[in-house]
């Protein structure tokens, strides 16, 4: 498990889930593997699984609107730029979070590498624990293959595009997929911490 954050309980986990809404969240769309799989597929901001998706969620004493934020934010204080860390939380645009992001001072791609799943990771947990709507699509994709389809992104995404028929079969996909992997790991510990 690569969270820090433990879920003692069921009671005690299901009594921090906040009920909190979050309006016009896509769910990804299913399609059946070519070995029967279901794998679930999302491609923009506005499936719910999208890091840069607006739902707002409070961790370590803030409130973020977004996992891209979250992760943003924990990147500059990793390295010490509290400037920019502070002007990541003055705004709530995902794109602008990002390209923000690519100024933070002594950033170190071999440094931030060694933390980055862990950092994505508390920041779905924070996201998907207090948006009900969030949870329960998660819950829904069962034991199912979740995926990120972007041919530009090839750590976080499959790196297929999302009309690709490749999308089928993974084992033709380019990239790492590292954010479907935390998702379902995230799916896997909420699943035990319930039953």
């Amino acid at each position: 498990m690569i969270s820090d954050i433990n879920i003692d309980n069921t009671a005690c986990f299901l009594e921090r889930l906040k009920i909190n809404i979050t309006a016009n969240s896509h769910p990804p769309i299913e399609i059946i593997g070519e070995q029967q799989q279901n794998i679930f597929i999302f491609h923009s901001q506005r499936f719910g699984f999208d890091n840069r998706f607006r739902t707002s969620f409070t961790l370590l004493g803030k409130t973020f609107s977004s996992v891209e934020q979250f992760f943003i934010w924990q990147k500059a204080r990793f390295f010490g730029d509290l400037e920019i860390a502070e002007e990541v939380l003055m705004l709530d645009n995902p794109i602008a979070i990002r390209r923000i992001g690519k100024r933070i001072r002594g950033y170190n791609q071999i440094e931030w590498n060694s933390v980055r799943n862990k950092v994505m990771y508390t920041g779905l947990w924070a996201k998907f624990t207090q948006n009900t709507q969030l949870f329960n699509q998660l819950r829904a994709t069962g034991d199912g293959l979740i995926a990120q389809a972007s041919a530009s992104e090839l750590y976080w995404s499959n790196g297929v595009c999302p009309k690709s028929a490749r999308l089928k079969d993974p084992s033709q996909w380019e990239g790492e997929n590292y954010l479907g992997k935390l998702l379902m790991e995230l799916r896997s510990e909420i699943n035990t911490s319930i039953y």
